[in-house]
């Protein structure tokens, strides 16, 4: 069995490659460009995935530090730390090709509205999130796991703020509007960045409980030898 559960992880990017290869191919040879938007819309099989990434992680890491805080589970901790890092790089990556796009589209890469405000909101309390984790005290865990939580508290209002105010953002439902040469392009690199992610997700996460682990070993070694 834990022969089969360590193939798992090289399965993931085994099967992320030639989705990604498809993925690529296809918005620069295949996918037309959008009417009003033209070659910019290309950023779009970027932008969308790893936002969608970003906030997936922050969910699974607010749940965790929320597991973390009640059941004090070395697990749980080490859930929130790997995700939140996966997170950290996908809202990395959505600040980059936003601006980008923006500029491209609105003629300035920041309009300060509601999703955008929100977005990189969520990317600063991952930020701080991740600073308390590597370098804040043991005192600091309850703050840190706090940020988490309401990082993934504001992952809802990120999905709505084009419904509760006023944006230069699409609507919600855009992706499901697409014509079916985008569908077809959006997905498989979708699927290709879930693949990856999960993969490098699944292996911080067992090295941050190893760690954990050989910490304990050698406080108990060295209280032995005391």
């Amino acid at each position: 069995m834990k022969r089969k559960s360590e193939l798992v992880v090289p399965l993931l990017f085994l099967a992320a490659a030639p989705l990604a290869v498809y993925s690529v191919q296809r918005v620069f040879l295949h996918t037309p460009n959008e009417r009003t938007m033209g070659t910019a819309f290309k950023i779009f099989f970027f932008h969308v995935p790893m936002g969608w990434l970003c906030m997936l992680m922050a969910v699974i890491s607010g749940v965790a530090a929320y597991v973390q805080l009640r059941r004090r589970s070395r697990t749980a901790a080490a859930v929130a730390l790997a995700s939140a890092e996966i997170g950290f790089l996908g809202g990395l990556g959505v600040m980059l090709t936003g601006p980008i796009w923006g500029h491209a589209t609105w003629g300035t890469p920041w309009t300060g509205d509601a999703r955008q405000v929100t977005t990189a909101l969520l990317w600063l309390v991952i930020a701080a999130y991740l600073l308390l984790r590597h370098f804040g005290q043991h005192a600091s865990e309850r703050l840190a796991a706090a940020l988490a939580i309401f990082g993934a508290v504001n992952v809802p209002l990120i999905y709505y703020a084009v419904k509760l105010w006023k944006t230069t953002h699409p609507t919600t439902g855009v992706v499901a509007k697409l014509p079916p040469e985008m569908w077809a392009t959006f997905w498989p690199g979708l699927g290709a960045l879930l693949l990856v992610s999960f993969g490098l997700f699944a292996i911080r996460a067992r090295q941050l409980v190893l760690a954990g682990e050989l910490d304990d070993a050698y406080v108990r070694l060295e209280d032995s030898r005391a």
